[in-house]
């Protein structure tokens, strides 16, 4: 394998032999195209890389409203914005919904960290904006960008 491969739109990945894969972590998000399946065709990947980095802003945008699509009714009923243990909460607003952090303020929290390319998949890591208490949020996308799942 080549020690480093330079990217015209992203910049020089760096080869590590233990993961198999080629990295790049200068800037806000951290990239890595990972090489260790069989099925990898790196010149592939990269391409991929590379066209996800030219609709990045806008990929991210939509990820954000995906993530939040999929994650602000667990958040709400599992991460409460309430301290379940104060004697002067007001059930009834918790009921009414007043605590619950809204699908905008959910997208607008999170932060795009780490892109994985991978032969079968996109593998994206946000920062979960303290909603879980500082975890990490896990969302993984087919080729085409449009979100499969995701997790805390």
């Amino acid at each position: 394998m080549e020690k480093s491969i330079h990217s015209e739109l992203i910049g020089t990945f760096i080869y590590e032999e233990l993961s198999k894969a080629y990295t790049y972590e200068k800037g806000p998000v951290h990239w890595t195209l990972e090489i260790s399946d069989d099925k990898a065709n790196f010149y592939e990947i990269m391409q991929r890389a590379e066209n996800l980095y030219r609709v990045l802003h806008e990929f991210d945008k939509q990820a954000k409203v995906s993530i939040a699509d999929e994650l602000t009714s667990y958040k709400n009923d599992f991460w409460p914005e309430y301290d379940e243990d104060d004697e002067h909460l007001d059930w009834d607003e918790v009921d009414a919904g007043k605590y619950d952090v809204t699908p905008e303020t959910f997208a607008a929290s999170i932060k795009l960290l780490d892109i994985v390319i991978r032969h079968e998949d996109i593998y994206c890591e946000y920062d979960d904006g303290e909603l879980f208490g500082g975890h990490r949020i896990h969302a993984y996308f087919d080729n085409d960008h449009r979100l499969r799942s995701a997790e805390i």
